[in-house]
């Protein structure tokens, strides 16, 4: 299930042009083959992770969980929370990383009238897609 960056439900209920200035706010990163981006227990970064190019793999312990290539979306429990990361993620190819910082996500929440209701449902949705 790949998506357009502008698409990630993380910019639900945001206007496209508040979607446009949180992009530009972005840094993109290259990361080289098998570079731990996420490691695993650490401390939150504050930042989440969208995948331009190369591919990716979660890993919970010593078991690959999955593999991420373009389109996909990780780490963005960060954006909310300062809660440890719970997989590590290395690179198995090299990756071009959108990178979102969370003081940046929490002023685009603070903006919105409806901020509150929409951290809670981006936490809803995180915890209900890392079950699946």
């Amino acid at each position: 299930m790949s998506q357009n960056i502008e698409s990630l439900y993380i910019f639900d209920g945001f206007s496209k042009e508040v979607i446009a200035f949180f992009l530009l706010m972005s840094q993109t990163q290259y990361r080289k083959t098998w570079e731990i981006v996420i490691q695993e227990g650490d401390s939150s970064n504050g930042c989440a992770y969208y995948i331009n190019s190369g591919k990716v793999r979660v890993l919970h312990g010593k078991k690959e969980l999955a593999v991420l290539s373009p389109g996909w979306f990780f780490g963005e429990l960060a954006l909310i929370t300062d809660e440890k990361r719970n997989a590590t993620i290395e690179v198995l190819e090299d990756t071009e990383l959108q990178v979102f910082l969370k003081d940046d996500f929490l002023t685009l929440l603070q903006q919105s009238s409806h901020g509150p209701e929409m951290r809670e449902e981006i936490r809803r949705r995180i915890i209900e897609n890392g079950q699946k």
